[in-house]
């Protein structure tokens, strides 16, 4: 009834139609944690980051060469996110202090792994007349000017804050 050749043909027509069911599924579920994933690739975001600050100031910033803060006398008026999910953001300073973190409570909040639920203070500092930061006991920090702080830190305008995956700088 039925020959050996009918059996190879079988056997070798069903193994094509297994591998190409595992290549269709392996291919949906590349797609499906691709258009779930809201990161982009890297190039991109440094594309868009790089787009951002040309857009956000025509002048390049000034970084110190030194870890010393640069002193200002202006007083800024805004807090402004220049890098991260949120870039583009801007918060007025008021005379109240403003918090950053993962929880609803907070005036800024920054939905990203690394952010603690109250991760961190900016409130005018009585004693300098200057803005300040202060962690909140955090796990993973807050970096100031490429620097990590422990202690309640002056910032001058213009100086770059780094809070998991969120920069921000006052204005």
């Amino acid at each position: 009834m039925f020959t050996e050749l009918t059996f190879a043909i079988l056997k070798y027509g069903f193994l094509i139609l297994l591998w190409v069911f595992v290549w269709l599924t392996v291919r949906s579920l590349y797609k499906d944690i691709e258009t779930l994933s809201p990161r982009k690739s890297r190039a991109h975001r440094r594309k868009t980051r790089q787009a951002q600050k040309a857009a956000a100031s025509p002048t390049p910033v000034p970084t110190p060469a030194t870890h010393e803060m640069p002193v200002s006398h202006a007083s800024p008026t805004l807090l402004v996110i220049i890098d991260g999910p949120l870039a583009g953001t801007s918060v007025q300073l008021n005379a109240g202090a403003i918090t950053l973190g993962r929880a609803a409570s907070n005036s800024v909040v920054l939905d990203d792994e690394f952010v603690s639920s109250h991760h961190a203070r900016v409130y005018p500092d009585a004693a300098s007349g200057q803005w300040a930061i202060e962690d909140l006991g955090s796990t993973n920090g807050t970096v100031v000017n490429q620097q990590r702080i422990s202690a309640p830190t002056v910032l001058a305008p213009r100086v770059p804050v780094r809070i998991g995956a969120t920069t921000f700088e006052l204005r």
